[in-house]
Protein backbone atom coordinates (compact mmCIF):
# COMPACT_ATOMS: atom_id res chain seq x y z
CA UNK A 1 0.00 0.00 0.00
CA UNK A 2 2.91 2.42 0.83
CA UNK A 3 4.80 2.68 -2.11
CA UNK A 4 6.01 6.62 -2.77
CA UNK A 5 3.12 8.35 -0.30
CA UNK A 6 2.79 12.15 -0.99
CA UNK A 7 2.12 13.45 2.02
CA UNK A 8 1.02 17.19 3.68
CA UNK A 9 1.05 18.18 7.66
CA UNK A 10 -2.20 18.39 9.65
CA UNK A 11 -3.30 21.76 9.35
CA UNK A 12 -3.34 21.84 5.41
CA UNK A 13 -6.49 23.54 4.38
CA UNK A 14 -9.32 20.90 2.67
CA UNK A 15 -9.26 23.20 -0.24
CA UNK A 16 -5.31 22.66 -1.26
CA UNK A 17 -5.47 18.99 -0.45
CA UNK A 18 -8.63 19.01 -2.90
CA UNK A 19 -6.44 20.04 -5.54
CA UNK A 20 -3.44 18.46 -4.99
CA UNK A 21 -5.59 14.77 -4.83
CA UNK A 22 -7.37 15.82 -8.29
CA UNK A 23 -3.94 16.70 -9.77
CA UNK A 24 -2.16 13.88 -9.04
CA UNK A 25 -5.49 11.81 -9.65
CA UNK A 26 -5.31 13.21 -13.13
CA UNK A 27 -1.62 12.57 -13.57
CA UNK A 28 -2.25 9.04 -12.90
CA UNK A 29 -4.33 8.70 -16.05
CA UNK A 30 -2.23 10.85 -18.12
CA UNK A 31 -1.11 8.86 -21.31
CA UNK A 32 2.30 10.47 -21.76
CA UNK A 33 3.24 10.01 -18.33
CA UNK A 34 2.08 6.10 -18.48
CA UNK A 35 4.20 5.81 -21.30
CA UNK A 36 6.92 7.49 -19.69
CA UNK A 37 6.58 4.72 -16.69
CA UNK A 38 5.94 1.96 -19.40
CA UNK A 39 9.70 2.87 -20.85
CA UNK A 40 11.59 3.08 -17.85
CA UNK A 41 9.69 -0.15 -16.21
CA UNK A 42 8.04 1.94 -13.17
CA UNK A 43 5.16 -0.02 -11.93
CA UNK A 44 2.53 2.74 -11.17
CA UNK A 45 -0.20 1.58 -8.92
CA UNK A 46 -2.06 4.65 -7.85
CA UNK A 47 -4.20 4.59 -4.57
CA UNK A 48 -6.70 7.76 -4.12
CA UNK A 49 -5.70 9.98 -1.25
CA UNK A 50 -8.62 9.28 0.72
CA UNK A 51 -7.49 6.00 0.27
CA UNK A 52 -4.26 7.07 2.25
CA UNK A 53 -5.47 9.24 4.82
CA UNK A 54 -7.54 6.47 6.09
CA UNK A 55 -5.29 3.71 6.43
CA UNK A 56 -2.55 6.39 8.27
CA UNK A 57 -5.52 7.33 10.58
CA UNK A 58 -6.20 3.25 11.39
CA UNK A 59 -2.16 3.12 12.11
CA UNK A 60 -2.08 6.20 14.10
CA UNK A 61 -4.93 4.82 16.05
CA UNK A 62 -3.07 1.47 16.88
CA UNK A 63 -3.21 0.73 20.57
CA UNK A 64 -0.45 2.21 22.42
CA UNK A 65 -0.17 -2.10 23.89
CA UNK A 66 0.02 -3.00 20.50
CA UNK A 67 3.01 -0.83 19.50
CA UNK A 68 4.81 -1.44 22.58
CA UNK A 69 4.30 -5.39 21.92
CA UNK A 70 5.49 -5.14 18.42
CA UNK A 71 8.57 -2.87 19.74
CA UNK A 72 9.51 -5.69 21.68
CA UNK A 73 9.16 -8.46 18.88
CA UNK A 74 11.36 -6.43 16.57
CA UNK A 75 14.10 -5.74 18.54
CA UNK A 76 17.57 -7.06 17.52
Amino acid sequence: MFGRPYLAPPGVPAEPIRILRAAFAATMQDKDFLADAERTRIDVVPSSGEKVQQLVEQLYATPRTIVERSKDLIKP
